[in-house]
């Protein structure tokens, strides 16, 4: 391992232990940072490498916390450049080791359960399970294999032909736990939920659902390294750094902005466009198995942060169908709002602060036309982070069925489904 040139790998050299190769983050602290403007953020963008830091997430306004992990090592020497460059800082967890382990159960079940987070094994079991118990109305599907040979499951909800449909791919970064949790929630309650309004969606609309794409960097975040986002594809020749960022890998408009060439980045975004086989084979299984016109919504499931982003992400000109966008988003905002008060904020990533191209929501609707493509980032606003405990699964799921429900209503009232 080369603790120069690899942020994630160097973590290791700069204090995290190995046990039984389980990566620990003993004293790693979360710094949240003001941003002034577009240049700060990418002044400290830059610092990566030097400093060892691990990005937990993009900021979207200049209102939001840049959340920053450092490692023991190099947290007085970051907090020395912050006071030097005059930004304003200060320290949101104090040890990361101690959020992972509290997200741990004591005990858990080997089956589907939704007050604990579920292995890819659980599941893909619970996958086969449903299929098994609603032959007439599961179709379940695989789009290929991972680069290390894993399954890429999902399924088709469908209780009659003739329906407009939803893509959702989830868990596009490994350590987005809450995200696949969300969505195994959200599909129990298409199957078995007496709630008029969720029937309703559920029959009258098709769903096709992968709740990991990202099999192997998932198994990676469970079985060595919590903290994982990336692939497990190895991306640098000299055999330092693994993974790309799968979100950056899409084919359109590749790596023309927010989005990194360099191999041990964090939105390292492949060697070329669809270079990892998990995205190639998800957009052959949308174009060759999917009839053309019938995806009207696609969603890409993350955290966190709590938005409905739309494109365009590359320029902050408004692409054709951006009041239908909003309508539509508002209609999810609104709806999951009046159960636990949970704001999501909605608009176009690149008229926040950020911009990023070659991702999924980008490339539904500037390859494929789809009219309502979004990234959503759920809960929380970087309290808990990544590493929102299991507490939180079912109200998380739930409000997000509630958005669900709020966002067709909406598509129905401007005519996209």
């Amino acid at each position: 391992m080369n603790p120069v040139k690899c942020p994630v790998h160097s973590s290791l050299a700069l204090g995290a232990s190995l046990k039984k190769n389980i990566v620990r983050y003993d004293d790693f602290k979360v710094y949240k940072i003001k941003i002034q403007s577009p240049e700060q953020y990418e002044e400290i963008r830059q610092l990566e490498s030097k400093y060892n830091l691990n990005f937990w997430n993009e900021v979207r306004r200049l209102e939001d916390d840049f959340d920053i992990m450092v490692p023991p090592l190099m947290q007085e020497k970051f907090e020395n450049y912050m006071l030097a460059k005059n930004y304003s800082y200060g320290v949101k967890i104090k040890n990361v080791q101690s959020l992972i382990d509290a997200g741990i159960p004591s005990q858990r079940s080997s089956r589907m359960d939704w007050k604990q987070y579920n292995t890819l094994d659980e599941i893909n079991i619970w996958l086969d399970e449903i299929a098994d118990r609603y032959p007439d109305i599961i179709t379940p599907f695989s789009i290929g294999n991972s680069h290390e040979g894993r399954k890429i499951k999902g399924i088709k909800i469908s209780y009659k032909p003739g329906n407009k449909a939803i893509f959702i791919e989830s868990t596009i970064h490994a350590r987005e736990w809450i995200t696949s949790a969300a969505i195994t929630y959200v599909i129990d309650e298409l199957l078995v939920s007496r709630n008029p309004a969720v029937r309703d969606i559920a029959e009258n609309l098709d769903w096709y659902i992968i709740p990991v794409l990202n099999v192997d960097g998932f198994v990676y975040s469970h079985e060595v390294n919590r903290m994982w986002r990336k692939s497990r594809l190895l991306s640098d020749p000299a055999g330092t750094c693994y993974g790309t960022d799968l979100n950056r890998n899409f084919d359109f408009l590749w790596m023309s902005v927010g989005a990194s060439d360099n191999p041990c980045s964090e939105t390292y975004a492949g060697p070329y466009a669809e270079s990892d086989v998990e995205i190639k084979q998800m957009l052959q299984y949308i174009n060759t198995s999917i009839p053309e016109d019938t995806i009207r919504i696609y969603i890409s499931l993350h955290s966190y942060g709590q938005y409905v982003l739309s494109p365009w992400g590359h320029t902050e000109d408004f692409p054709e169908h951006y009041p239908e966008m909003m309508h539509v988003a508002k209609g999810y905002a609104d709806a999951l709002y009046r159960r636990f008060n949970t704001v999501f904020t909605y608009g176009s990533s690149s008229t926040t602060l950020y911009k990023v191209s070659g991702s999924g929501k980008e490339w539904a609707y500037g390859v494929k036309g789809i009219p309502i493509p979004y990234t959503i980032e759920l809960r929380d606003k970087s309290e808990y982070g990544f590493l929102l405990p299991p507490e939180y699964i079912i109200p998380v799921g739930s409000e997000v069925l509630d958005g669900f429900v709020g966002m067709v209503d909406a598509a129905r009232e401007v005519n996209v489904i």
